[in-house]
């Protein structure tokens, strides 16, 4: 394997992977924050500089029901006709929070994806990722508040298209369930926003979507996840692509 060749660190998901080495997302009122937020995109790749290249393809607005049909083509390219060295070695795959949307009486809304077809879906994607022998952690659903996203989306309470952690809850087990079954670690961000003590207005940006605390809290227990799981995949335990500075002289050769 080349020197100049990565492997790669897949980040499959909605809205709040493409969102995610957003420094400076708008809230419900369409203000940006007035420094920058804690991005999960730019700290994997701090994390990982020198030794996994993160690929992100996120995807505003979609379920699972995309990601089913999305994720095959997307691992073709950066998977299967690719050479070693480049080659996928570790993935998330984060989807439900369209999927959790209700289906009221909005004809526009066609997120709504039943349980039982959600998890299906997962089950399908998961296992694109297992049968090449990718390591994947799964991705639940965190936490909504409603009043928040009313602020900018008040037709969805009105039309009954709309999300409850009640409802994100149960997605999230789901997962957690479907994890246990098939044998990938869960990262369970429902429960781990709860047992932070914040509030969702501490932890979401305009009601859905991260900021900067909700989304180190992903990033620290997906770290955690990936250490206990595969250890030589952690950043700490990955060897740095190309020697140390002090150790180059005019000589070296690359």
């Amino acid at each position: 394997m080349s020197e100049f060749q990565y492997n790669k660190f897949l980040l499959f998901g909605d809205s709040i992977t493409e969102f995610s080495f957003n420094q400076f997302p708008l809230n419900n009122k369409d203000e940006p924050p007035k420094t920058p937020i804690f991005a999960l995109g730019s700290a994997l790749t701090n994390a990982y500089t020198r030794k996994l290249q993160i690929v992100q393809r996120g995807f505003s607005g979609y379920t699972s029901a995309q990601a089913k049909k999305l994720l095959p083509k997307i691992l073709e390219q950066e998977h299967d006709k690719v050479q070693d060295g480049e080659k996928i070695k570790l993935a998330y795959i984060f989807f439900g929070s369209n999927d959790a949307r209700l289906s009221g009486s909005n004809k526009d809304n066609k997120q709504h994806i039943p349980l039982d077809l959600y998890v299906a879906n997962f089950k399908s994607s998961v296992e694109e990722f297992i049968k090449r022998g990718i390591k994947v952690v799964v991705i639940t659903p965190a936490l909504h508040s409603q009043s928040a996203w009313a602020v900018k989306h008040p037709d969805d309470l009105k039309t009954g298209d709309y999300r409850s952690n009640e409802v994100f809850a149960q997605y999230a087990q789901a997962l957690v369930k479907l994890g246990s079954e098939v044998g990938v670690p869960v990262v369970n961000l429902n429960e781990i926003f709860v047992k932070s003590g914040k509030s969702e207005d501490e932890l979401l940006i305009d009601g859905l979507h991260f900021n900067g605390a909700g989304y180190q809290l992903f990033y620290e227990a997906l770290l955690d996840t990936i250490k206990t799981n595969w250890p030589e995949l952690h950043p700490d335990n990955l060897r740095y692509k190309f020697p140390y500075w002090a150790d180059l002289t005019y000589e070296t050769e690359f």
